[in-house]
């Protein structure tokens, strides 16, 4: 049985699966993977800062 995080993330791939056809249908796929992935580099970005913060403050 899945884990309730697997279930969200499988959640989460399948709606931008459905976002990706979306985009796709409406010819703005371009547009959808520069959202996508300035939306990944500011969720990595912020989770190397944190990530950062604690090994420097020995967490």
């Amino acid at each position: 049985m899945p884990t309730p995080w697997e279930w969200i993330g499988g959640f989460v791939v399948l709606y931008l699966l459905l976002l990706a056809r979306s985009a796709w249908k409406q010819g703005e796929f371009k547009q959808f993977l520069w959202g996508l992935g300035i939306v990944t580099g500011l969720l990595g970005f912020i989770g190397g800062v944190i990530w950062a913060w604690i090994a420097v403050k020995g967490g």
